[in-house]
């Protein structure tokens, strides 16, 4: 799995662009990625975009990890709105499990869309929290 991150793109937010074959390991290391950037701060709202990124053979247990990433750096990652872009239906319904598990269990707002601009409304629809 491989990722970019950019800062300042819609609406101020941070932007990670994925793909290859998604892994939880990964993942972890992603996350670690983006909390440690100089440019990000608690509660910095993010757009994943995943359109590039094949989910084939991951199942429960990896979202299970993925979620035991976020908690692992909640206090980093805050209250942000998380907008995760999908390429297909298919891929639509696994985020939404995502979603689903993450609901109650951390603190950023997680949506799941397959429509870019849809994604880009949401994520921009409050003001982009400020440093401190």
């Amino acid at each position: 799995m491989q990722w970019t991150l950019a800062f300042g793109e819609p609406c101020g937010a941070a932007v990670v662009r994925t793909s290859g074959v998604f892994n939880a390991a990964d993942h972890g290391k992603m996350v670690v990625d983006i909390v440690s950037h100089p440019d990000w701060f608690p509660g910095h709202h993010i757009m994943f975009d995943h359109r590039q990124l094949s989910f084939d053979g991951t199942g429960y247990a990896e979202i299970l990890i993925v979620r035991e990433n976020h908690a692992r750096y909640e206090a980093r990652i805050g209250t942000a709105r998380s907008a995760i872009l999908m390429k297909s239906g298919a891929d639509y319904g696994f985020g939404r499990q995502f979603e689903m598990l993450f609901d109650g269990h951390v603190s950023a707002r997680v949506q799941i869309f397959t429509d870019e601009q849809v994604a880009t409304d949401w994520l921009c629809d409050t003001p982009e929290p400020q440093a401190r």
